[in-house]
């Protein structure tokens, strides 16, 4: 398997986008809890891993951590990124800000258009809690691989049909995926089965 920070083709256009200052405090609140149990950060080797998002208005656009950015305790407006458009089937998203959008663009974006009432979308990495998920919770294939157009398609179509608000990326080792109609009800979740977890 193929890691890295940015497989899909992004069409990217380099310039400040201004978001709501309540949004951006939020967003922060919420990282900083992930960042600080570790399910945000950076590997020794220098990948950063994990990333939030939530939805932007009405239209299928949403506001994302950029890529490259779990080394940061905290991030600056500058650091995020507005996801405009997408195609799963030419693995392209469009986006505007400072940073690049984050790799798993197209992952939240099939949360997002198959669960309309979702709000916001948490992917954190865990190995630990990884492993003990993939017998619990829905699960991606083993051998589809993150940041494809195939990761987006499955998480689509495992998000239409589950109850559950985790998915667990069972070919992107550590990746896990929580959403929730808000970003506090998505970081609740998985904050809730990561300290369930750690306690069993």
């Amino acid at each position: 398997m193929t890691e890295g920070y940015i497989k899909f083709n992004c069409k990217w256009l380099q310039e400040d986008f201004s978001f709501q200052e309540e949004i951006y405090e939020e967003l922060e609140a919420a990282r900083t809890q992930l960042y600080a149990l570790g399910l945000i950060g950076m590997y020794p080797d220098g990948i950063g891993f994990g990333n939030i998002s939530v939805r932007s208005g009405e239209s299928a656009s949403f506001i994302i951590t950029g890529s490259a950015t779990g080394q940061f305790a905290k991030l600056d407006q500058s650091y995020y990124a507005l996801v405009t458009g997408y195609d799963f089937e030419k693995n392209t998203i469009s986006c505007s800000g400072m940073t690049k959008a984050s790799a798993e663009s197209l992952t939240h974006a099939a949360v997002y258009e198959s669960l309309p009432e979702v709000g916001s979308v948490v992917h954190i990495h865990c190995l630990w809690l990884w492993e003990k998920l993939l017998n619990d919770y829905p699960a991606t294939s083993a051998e589809i691989e993150y940041g494809t157009p195939e990761m987006a398609y499955s998480v689509r179509k495992l998000a239409s049909e589950i109850k559950e608000k985790i998915i667990v990326m069972g070919g992107h080792r550590e990746g896990i995926l929580a959403f929730g109609s808000n970003l506090t009800e998505a970081t609740t979740e998985i904050i809730k089965i990561y300290n369930h977890y750690q306690n069993d």
